[in-house]
């Protein structure tokens, strides 16, 4: 601003010194001022480039490092390059030699071209020359094998005329050679004729000498060998006999037997002749050579017998091949069982240990085992609430439809309990899903009652099962009424095939543990011991059943499962003891029994107070009154239906009459319904699926597409 107004002045001075110095003296303050604004930018300049200045300063430093290892790198290369150079100029050395070479080369190659222009008419010349000692050479070569021919020819011709005058004369010589030769042979014949005659008299009679002494000389060889072979078998006889008896006394000196050895002292005891039997079978069925020594019986009804044993084979497999075939021996010898083998200890025997009987007689199983009458006592005092385990073929079926028979029988009580009053009719519907598919149940026992066939409608049966307890909840008329059982075979693999198995279990435990109240049972089969393993039940609701356990090896697992949790120690090793006894017994009864229906069971009942053992009763008992059951049907079906109202006759039955005689009034026939809880389904056939079908008699369906007939069990319900 300074200059700016000195130039404006500037025009009214006109020396330029006073300008410049006017100038400066206005352009002081300002040149101050600016002085300390530009000193602080240019403060802060500085100190950025100072900052700038060491950054570039580390990065030289950097830098400076690279170019000292680029300058090696450099180093290197030179010294390559230097290297390269050498070699290039050997290379060049080496390519002027070659050069020099072919130089050479051509020279000479020249001067071949030369001689050979030269050489090249005389060479055509030698080839001309060749040619016509060859030509001559061929004609030479074929006068030669014309003479040759023609030698050939000649020299033939001599040869075969000369051998056909030798041949001649040599015919001639043999011809008459031959005439000589038969001349003198004709006179040898006649002479050898004569003589011949002379010679074949005297041939027939030695002939006829050596014939006779020669068969005098065979008839005495032969009664010679008799005697000499007769002498030999002796002589044979007594060596086997003498090495038989060393042999004999070589085992005795070792210890050895070669054959049992009984005992003749025992008289007419039947023990010492059953001991002397055993030895004799063991040696026949197993080659093994056993000496009897001894008997005793003991005070439990059981024998031990001591045997001795060769020492060539030691005890211990003495024992274990009388151990293996201990069933077969005591079956061949008609004895119970033999119950122990051993080594004794003391001394040099093997005690076998056997019983003529069970240890349990028929006379004291009735300590251990209670009767089948009273098992069924027992089923049908107590609330139909029960649960049957069993292996696969142990009987839970026969023992289910026994239970049931008995049940109908005796009547159901009210609300389920023991001491209820007796309900008018009793209904019963039979769950089944294997018995289309299966072989072993083609004679089902509950086939009266089967209502669910199939894995599909076994499920449905659930459902159906707590629709009719809901019924029953809303209709207590029909409850009072009609007892309804249901029997669930398969209950364990029923339950697990269901698409939601927790669901389906929590609304079955609801029935069961308040379907008594409406007069609702249930007899359950699985073979699951343990409860937690159905799917959604846990071993708390074993409380649900009475568990009916069937089969010693069953019974036994479920004791080793729950045995400790409502028994003592001693009464759990007193029943562990009984179940050992019982199973002899029942093993030795059945081995006398041909029919598979009357096979002696045991089954455990869990009772709440303690387990309680029963035999079984057997399928033979079986009664079910078709008519009868047909009729609580009927009446359950027009109940339901409001067809009677409330007509009946509320009649308790007594303990000796039929639980479904009540009599009821009647009204005329409708057509039939599928039975309780099940209305809204409609019988289909099985054979083609078809819902043309018409109930007949005997609680059939026909079906009218195919022809098929089924009881109603069999007939699948959509």
């Amino acid at each position: 601003m300074s200059l700016c107004a000195a130039t404006l002045l500037s025009s009214s001075f006109k020396n330029a010194g006073q300008t410049i110095t006017l100038a400066t003296l206005l352009s002081l303050p300002t040149v101050a001022g600016l002085h300390l604004v530009v000193d602080g930018k240019a403060t802060r300049r500085i100190n950025e480039a100072e900052s700038k200045a060491s950054k570039a300063e580390s990065k030289a430093k950097e830098a400076e490092s690279t170019v000292f290892e680029a300058i090696g790198k450099l180093t290197q290369n030179q010294s390559k390059l230097t290297e390269l150079s050498k070699k290039n100029s050997e290379l060049a050395t080496e390519l002027a030699s070659v050069r020099a070479v072919l130089e050479d080369v051509n020279v000479h190659r020249h001067q071949l071209i030369v001689y050979a222009e030269k050489v090249q008419p005389t060479i055509t010349q030698l080839q001309q020359e060749l040619k016509t000692a060859q030509e001559t050479a061929e004609a030479l070569q074929l006068e030669i094998e014309e003479l040759e021919t023609d030698f050939e020819e000649k020299v033939e011709a001599e040869a075969e005329e000369r051998f056909q005058a030798a041949k001649r004369e040599e015919i001639q010589r043999i011809f008459d050679e031959h005439d000589a030769i038969t001349s003198k042979a004709m006179a040898l014949f006649k002479r050898l004729q004569s003589w011949g005659q002379k010679v074949a008299v005297s041939h027939e009679q030695k002939r006829e000498l050596i014939t006779s002494l020669a068969s005098a000389y065979n008839q005495n060889l032969d009664e010679l060998g008799q005697s000499v072979e007769t002498e030999r078998g002796h002589y044979l006889e007594q060596i086997e006999l003498l090495h038989e008896k060393v042999g004999r006394l070589q085992h005795q000196l070792n210890g050895d037997l070669l054959e049992p050895e009984v005992n003749n002292a025992f008289g007419f005891a039947i023990e010492g002749r059953i001991a002397n039997e055993l030895a004799k079978l063991i040696f026949s069925d197993l080659q093994i050579p056993l000496a009897v020594k001894g008997f005793n019986v003991k005070s439990d009804g059981s024998t031990d017998v001591g045997y001795g044993y060769s020492r060539s084979i030691p005890p211990e497999a003495v024992v274990e091949g009388l151990r293996r075939h201990s069933e077969h021996l005591a079956r061949r010898l008609g004895i119970h069982k033999i119950t122990a083998i051993r080594k004794l200890e003391v001394g040099d025997l093997i005690v076998l240990t056997f019983r003529q009987q069970p240890a349990v007689k028929a006379s004291d199983i009735g300590l251990y085992v209670g009767s089948a009458e009273e098992f069924v006592n027992y089923i049908t005092s107590h609330p139909v609430r029960f649960r049957l385990i069993a292996d696969p073929g142990m009987g839970k079926t026969p023992t289910a439809a026994v239970m049931l028979s008995e049940i109908l029988k005796a009547g159901t009580r009210r609300g389920n309990t023991a001491k209820g009053a007796k309900v008018a009719h009793t209904l019963v519907t039979v769950s089944y899903p294997g018995v289309n598919s299966s072989l072993k149940d083609s004679d089902y026992p509950l086939d009266l009652f089967l209502k669910y066939g199939t894995e599909t409608a076994a499920i449905k049966s659930f459902q159906d099962a707590i629709d009719d307890w809901e019924y029953r909840k809303q209709n207590v008329a029909y409850a009072e009424q009609f007892f309804q059982i249901w029997c669930w075979d398969e209950f364990d693999n029923t339950v697990n095939s269901a698409s939601d198995p927790q669901a389906l279990a929590n609304s079955l435990k609801t029935l069961l543990k308040q379907g008594g109240h409406n007069n609702v049972g249930w007899i359950l089969s699985g073979q699951s011991v343990m409860t937690k393993q159905i799917p959604g039940f846990t071993n708390d609701d074993r409380s649900l059943f009475t568990e009916i356990i069937i089969g010693i090896p069953k019974i036994r697992h479920y004791l080793n499962t729950y045995g400790k949790g409502k028994n003592s120690e001693s009464n759990l090793a007193k029943l562990s003891r009984n179940l050992d006894e019982i199973e002899e017994y029942i093993d030795h009864k059945n081995e006398l029994i041909t029919d598979d229906a009357r096979l002696l069971r045991v089954a455990l009942v869990v009772d709440s107070r303690s387990p309680k053992l029963y035999f079984l009763p057997n399928l033979d008992t079986v009664r079910f009154d078709t008519e009868v059951v047909e009729e609580t049907r009927q009446l359950a079906r027009q109940f339901r239906d409001g067809q009677t109202g409330n007509v009946f006759s509320r009649v308790s039955p007594t303990a000796d009459s039929s639980p479904v005689t009540t009599s009821v009034s009647r009204v005329p026939s409708q057509p039939e319904k599928s039975p309780i809880g099940v209305q809204e389904s409609l019988p289909h056939c099985p054979e083609c699926g078809s819902a043309n079908v018409k109930p007949q008699s005997q609680n059939r369906y026909k079906c009218t597409d195919c022809g098929a007939r089924r009881v109603e069990g069999k007939m699948v319900w959509k």
